[in-house]
């Protein structure tokens, strides 16, 4: 993320309140940096955030990705499979549902993409369960990457 990346304010967040589940997002990150926002991931939180970033609009997406790639790299996310699936869903997804939002951003987060698809055992991340990490990964590079 770049350093002159700007906290959303009230006109990024417009609309939100249409979505009950952006709208808590809301309620939760209104006003928060991506620092201050850390203690709503992990475990099962994780996959209501990438639920809710996923319906986002495109800026608050785009900023609070980062939150979500700071946790998944954080020793916090150790053993903690729903966090870093749930991260590299979010970004195919996202991707997919809104076509250009995690490609203008990928650049800042491919060391977090790559960091997951390389330590799957770190994240306790069954392949059975959870997929390959690094064929989902791939996937991800090649629909940012085209």
């Amino acid at each position: 993320m770049t350093r002159d990346a700007k906290i959303p304010d009230e006109s990024d967040w417009a609309g939100c309140d249409a979505d009950p589940d952006v709208g808590y997002l809301r309620e939760l990150f209104f006003g928060k940096s991506n620092a201050e926002v850390q203690e709503y991931f992990g475990d099962r939180c994780s996959i209501q955030r990438m639920e809710q970033l996923l319906s986002a609009p495109r800026a608050i997406f785009q900023y609070y990705v980062h939150a979500f790639a700071a946790f998944v790299m954080s020793e916090n996310a150790a053993g903690d499979a729903h966090s870093a699936s749930p991260f590299l869903k979010l970004l195919e997804a996202r991707e997919q549902r809104d076509p250009g939002s995690v490609k203008a951003i990928y650049q800042s987060l491919v060391e977090c993409v790559e960091f997951v698809a390389s330590h799957q055992a770190h994240f306790a991340a069954h392949a059975a369960i959870h997929g390959d990490f690094k064929e989902r990964a791939k996937r991800i590079h090649e629909i940012c990457c085209a």
